[in-house]
């Protein structure tokens, strides 16, 4: 963006109440705070390039602060040359990652340095949409209630058309405490400790106490924390997974694709020493405005690492007995019940049936729309 663009200096375009959003809704940059892009180059097929020049020229234009770039490349599983190196020759107050880098350390506990935002609107269209557009605050303000709904509960059960079949009892390492993002705490059900733009996933929940069938349709995809390859595996049927007390008991499927998924399993717990037959914790998605275009016979990563944020899906942590382990699972059009009541119902956020949302929807109105109440 120039002083010579149209779009330059009007603040109602959704462009600007993107960028808005963003960076002064969701990190609140001030004036001499100095701030760092590391972004993947265009070609990698996942952030555009116009988002990055977006973001740099908002931040030096619009908000007068000190901006710097790095080239980032691909996930890894060391440390990125280009991105170190900046940050020992400089002090940051923020690295905002346009690259899937950011997130492979996500519920890391250490918090030295720069504070660290992921962006999940990988395109300027995403970040003029409702799924950049809808503020912070009000996503914020929807995951509490929805994370304070799933704790408070006694009984949890997930379900689908496609046959997923989960009960638990009492929620008891949900996180009362830490209902905002950034905010973790020890155990599985500890939340990310980057702060995601937008706000777009429930607090992940601890899946020890959960017995029952999970029906995979796709395939499975990695969790994003750390590289493998191959990062996912593709089936031809559905496979039911059966699992007893948060552990895989076993495989039921056509018998190449169970030998597929028991084979990648071994291969990724044996790459990094991990217990292979864990299922660690689960999340729901919360914005209904996630790009719902990514296609899993596409592109099976690219589907599951963009709709994982959709209340259409609900996202498993598995293979390793820590969140987000490295292998997901998809549910998808979930009915999450608590005692007996259904918070969703297939893919849907039922905000219309609790009167904890009122308040929610009544302090943000823009949520009423995102959920046609």
């Amino acid at each position: 963006m120039s002083q010579g663009d149209s779009s330059y200096g009007d603040l109602t375009s959704p462009l600007n109440r993107g960028l808005s959003n963003m960076l002064e809704d969701a990190i609140q940059i001030q004036p001499g705070v100095k701030v760092l892009v590391a972004y993947e180059d265009a070609s990698l097929g996942w952030y555009d390039g116009e988002l990055k020049d977006r973001v740099i020229e908002y931040c030096r234009v619009t908000l007068g602060v000190e901006v710097d770039s790095v080239e980032v490349g691909p996930p890894a599983n060391t440390p990125s040359a280009p991105l170190e190196e900046r940050l020992q020759a400089q002090s940051f107050d923020w690295v905002i990652f346009l690259a899937r880098l950011g997130d492979q350390g996500r519920f890391d506990e250490d918090r030295d340095g720069p504070r660290k935002l992921m962006v999940y609107t990988r395109r300027v269209s995403q970040l003029e949409s409702t799924f950049g557009t809808v503020s912070q605050a009000a996503m914020l303000s929807l995951k509490s209630v929805v994370d304070g709904l799933i704790a408070g509960a006694k009984t949890t059960a997930i379900s689908c058309p496609h046959g997923t079949q989960l009960i638990s009892g009492y929620n008891a390492e949900v996180s009362r405490s830490n209902l905002n993002e950034g905010q973790g705490e020890s155990g599985a059900s500890k939340d990310v400790t980057v702060v995601r733009f937008p706000a777009a996933v429930s607090t992940p929940v601890s899946a020890k106490d959960f017995s029952g069938q999970v029906v995979l349709r796709h395939g499975l995809t990695s969790t994003g924390s750390r590289v493998y390859d191959p990062p996912n595996l593709p089936i031809g049927k559905p496979v039911t997974v059966h699992v007893v007390n948060g552990r895989i008991d076993r495989f039921e499927g056509q018998d190449q694709d169970v030998q597929g998924i028991r084979e990648h399993y071994e291969r990724v717990a044996s790459r990094f020493g991990i217990e292979p037959m864990i299922v660690d914790s689960w999340h729901q998605g919360l914005h209904p405005g996630t790009d719902a275009s990514p296609d899993p016979a596409d592109d099976l990563c690219l589907w599951g690492e963009t709709l994982f944020t959709s209340p259409q899906y609900l996202h498993f942590h598995t293979c390793g007995e820590y969140p987000p382990g490295e292998i997901c699972w998809m549910v998808e059009f979930p009915t999450l019940t608590l005692d007996g009541r259904k918070l969703y119902e297939d893919g849907r956020i039922r905000v219309d049936a609790f009167e904890e949302f009122m308040p929610c929807l009544d302090r943000h109105p823009e949520l009423r729309g995102l959920f046609n109440t």
